[in-house]
């Protein structure tokens, strides 16, 4: 789909394609709904719309699908769900055996939320169930209430929200990590909220780095090279009006010293089991706004063992603030084409065939 608007896929089964199940490239408000894509060769749905000069949204949608068996011949960046531009939205899917990231985004003001994931990274390393990097200018991203559960990751493993590369100010709030090695990953970016979540066996919940501060030529090449080009590549003022932290950048850029990963909020978690928090390559504890987070023996879950982690109402943690997180939203939701088992229907008559 090219260019036009409010085009709709729904209720499809799509298997056995060669690339991608789905190609949307600008135009507006176009959706995928509720359909199976599985064994593509490539990824799963790419969206690209929206207006990076702009900040005007695209508004393209993925919703309610269930992704699998991804990547068949190509096997890394060909996600379940590739985003770009501005204003996309990814909500309500079931994405798993996938052998190198689920979700992978670039651009502004995306909302990812409502996913289920698990199973992803299992022939790769080095790779985020959720992945984004290499841009001071990717702000205004949300990532919330998506349950990421026993990923993969081979050689240097993996994470499940991965900020990689200085990528910056992101909005991390109420998802669940359950056996997920590093499992909120900030690369050395800036201005990122990590709060509300649940980590569970994880190693470790939260991670962070200063490479921004590395002098060695990879570091800061990218630092003072790639990265501030992208900077130079959006207009000044209207990206500083709608992210004001972007000025911050100034005194960095006036030398050549790094930039270290400040404005980072780590607060009102929940950590039980694994490892609560890492901080390494040339940052510091006091680098994060790091407060009033929950972190020790079981905080009343309803039952773990079986992956239902909402709390009991005597939940000490929701008696110092921590708000409830609706587990029941996350998913494959019953709509008209799921209900009726359209997508069902289609797969049981393709196996036959």
């Amino acid at each position: 789909i090219r260019g036009g608007t409010n085009d709709l896929v729904a209720g499809s089964a799509l298997r056995l394609i060669g690339n991608y199940g789905v190609w949307i490239d600008g135009g507006h408000g176009h959706g995928v709904v509720s359909c199976d894509i599985s064994d593509t060769g490539d990824g799963g749905v790419h969206l690209s719309g929206g207006d990076r000069q702009t900040l005007a949204p695209g508004g393209h949608y993925v919703e309610n699908c269930h992704f699998q068996k991804q990547g068949r011949w190509s096997k890394c960046y060909v996600p379940a769900v590739l985003v770009s531009g501005v204003g996309q939205r990814v909500s309500h899917n079931l994405i798993h055996d996938h052998p190198h990231c689920a979700i992978l985004f670039g651009g502004n003001d995306h909302v990812i939320e409502f996913n289920e994931i698990h199973h992803v990274a299992l022939e790769t390393g080095d790779v985020g169930a959720i992945y984004a990097g290499r841009d001071w200018t990717y702000r205004g991203n949300v990532i919330r209430y998506n349950f990421i559960h026993e990923i993969g990751g081979v050689g240097m493993g993996s994470m499940g929200v991965y900020m990689d590369d200085c990528v910056s100010g992101t909005e991390i709030y109420g998802n669940v990590f359950y056996k997920v090695t590093r499992a909120a990953f900030l690369g050395g970016g800036r201005d990122h909220h990590v709060e509300n979540n649940i980590f569970v066996d994880c190693h470790p919940a939260v991670q962070l780095d200063a490479r921004g501060l590395d002098k060695s030529p990879v570091w800061h090449d990218m630092v003072y090279d790639t990265m501030k080009k992208n900077l130079a590549a959006v207009p000044a003022e209207l990206y500083r009006r709608r992210y004001p932290a972007i000025a911050a950048l100034d005194k960095y850029y006036a030398s050549d010293g790094g930039v270290p990963p400040e404005g980072n909020v780590v607060a009102h978690n929940i950590s039980v089991g694994g490892e609560w928090l890492s901080v390494g390559w040339h940052a510091k504890k006091e680098m994060l706004d790091l407060h009033d987070n929950y972190v020790g023996a079981d905080p009343g879950f309803v039952n773990a063992a079986k992956l239902d982690f909402r709390l009991k109402e005597d939940s000490p943690a929701l008696r110092a603030g921590f708000k409830p997180i609706p587990m029941e939203k996350i998913g494959l939701q019953e709509d008209d084409y799921r209900r009726h088992g359209v997508v069902e229907a289609l797969l049981a008559e393709g196996s036959s065939h």
